[in-house]
């Protein structure tokens, strides 16, 4: 299961996010941490100590992630590969654990979490290039992650609406703002359900930074009582987590805790629907193919793809061959 914390810069969504992976850390064996942020701070709000593996950037190695999920798949013929198109059954897919191939060499871990990291822009970038391109990769790595119920996905994203114009926009089961209560913070979250209303009922949000009533119920009369999961208070224990006090990390948390409580119960209420999942993933990779892709390169990206594919097969052949290994 994947959930997504957004939010306007400033509003206290990497923290958010980071408080969160912890929490459930604390609950269960394993989290992966996803920063998709193009300012790329998680790792720091986490403060994970004794981190384990090379700080790989997803959108450095994007062509490397796409060439492997790629497998053997024979229909593409000489089409290349794209973030958004959608696998076929030679493909390679990836597992929640911190042994599968992919995630053992771009992530790092600290105990049972698991950190990977979009990247944010350098010098060579400058001019150049957007952060979309940068989260190809990060498309690609979803559409063939074959995560359940049990597996726990946090990802850290870009500020404002900028998550709806890629495919990562149903890419997870549920999307949490954090606002504080302005109008400039709760506008962020309205532009979004007014862009992608059909993600309004997995879409939610979480007031932060709430010093009185007043606050609380200025939020819940913009954005409806319905979206609203719980309020958090302006806290001292962040302000003096954020100069450089890392014990103050633990009362923080605990600020949050019932906030979580109710984050992760609506979370797990949510049910993917693969096909669903794969209907949205063909329709969109259509969408960019005849936008823009085609015309790029000079080909038709969307045709001869393996139609027959499923998730479902998928994930029956990926729970076969882990029985045949017990053997």
């Amino acid at each position: 299961m994947r959930i997504a914390f957004l939010g306007k810069g400033g509003a206290g969504k990497t923290t958010t996010s980071a408080g969160f992976v912890r929490y459930l850390a604390a609950k269960k064996s394993h989290v992966l941490a996803i920063d998709a942020d193009v300012n790329a701070h998680l790792r720091g709000a986490l403060h994970l100590p004794n981190l384990v593996g090379h700080p790989h950037e997803l959108g450095d190695v994007k062509d490397d992630i796409i060439a492997y999920l790629k497998g053997d798949r024979q229909d593409l013929g000489d089409m290349p590969m794209v973030g958004t198109t959608p696998p076929s059954a030679k493909s390679r897919f990836i597992t929640l654990s911190q042994k599968d191939p992919l995630i053992a060499k771009y992530a790092q871990t600290a105990g049972n979490v698991t950190l990977l990291t979009v990247g944010t822009y350098k010098e060579s970038d400058v001019g150049g290039a957007c952060y979309h391109v940068k989260l190809t990769g990060l498309q690609a790595f979803f559409h063939h992650l074959l995560d359940g119920q049990d597996d726990y996905v946090v990802a850290d994203t870009t500020a404002g609406t900028d998550n709806v114009a890629t495919s990562l926009s149903f890419a997870y089961d549920m999307n949490v703002f954090v606002v504080e209560p302005t109008k400039k913070s709760t506008q962020v979250y309205l532009d979004y359900i007014e862009v992608a209303p059909h993600l309004k009922d997995r879409t939610y949000v979480i007031a932060n930074k709430v010093d009185t009533p007043e606050d609380e119920m200025f939020i819940i009369k913009t954005v409806g009582h319905d979206r609203l999961l719980g309020a958090v208070p302006q806290s001292k224990h962040l302000k003096r987590f954020e100069q450089g006090k890392r014990e103050a990390l633990a009362d923080f948390m605990a600020e949050q805790a019932v906030v979580f409580d109710k984050v992760y119960d609506t979370w797990m209420s949510k049910k993917r629907d693969w096909n669903d999942y794969l209907a949205r993933l063909r329709e969109t990779h259509s969408k960019v193919c005849r936008d823009w892709l085609d015309e790029y390169f000079g080909q038709k990206l969307d045709q001869n793809l393996d139609d027959a594919f499923t998730y479902q097969t998928a994930i029956e052949q990926i729970e076969k061959n882990k029985d045949l290994t017990r053997v």
